[in-house]
């Protein structure tokens, strides 16, 4: 996997984007048959496209937008728990959803089918180890 560069040279451990196929099998072997698919298809494309989540050695980012963004950056010093959710599916197909939680009941940074989400799951774990100790 590449290591991506930001223009503050923060090395990233771990930068994607969500899977089309994988997350929804079924919707895009559905789509794919039909000529409204191909529209439909083309458009998810660019909306997944336009989702990232990167974990850098001290940050977690979450870039959202084609035109308009939306960027949550917290720091790893402060990921207090981090839930990965995957239906059956998305388990056969390695993908899942992640939630970051800094603190409360809700979480900082949520995205929806990402491909290895336990990754980010044990990049983030010794983050929330030395949070507990304290």
């Amino acid at each position: 996997m590449p290591v991506a560069k930001t223009p503050s040279d923060t090395r990233w451990v771990y930068d994607e984007h969500p899977a089309m196929f994988a997350n929804h099998p079924f919707l895009f072997s559905l789509l794919a048959v039909t000529i409204i698919g191909f529209v439909v298809i083309g458009v998810w494309a660019i909306v997944v496209r336009t989702e990232r989540l990167a974990v850098g050695e001290r940050d977690v980012l979450l870039e959202r937008g084609f035109i308009a963004k939306q960027r949550v950056q917290v720091s790893r010093a402060s990921v207090r728990a981090v839930r990965v959710t995957q239906g059956v599916m998305q388990r056969m197909l390695g993908v899942g959803d992640i939630e970051i939680f800094t603190g409360g009941d809700f979480p900082e940074i949520a995205i929806r089918g990402l491909p290895r989400p336990n990754d980010v799951r044990a990049l983030l774990a010794d983050a929330v180890a030395e949070n507990e100790a304290v």
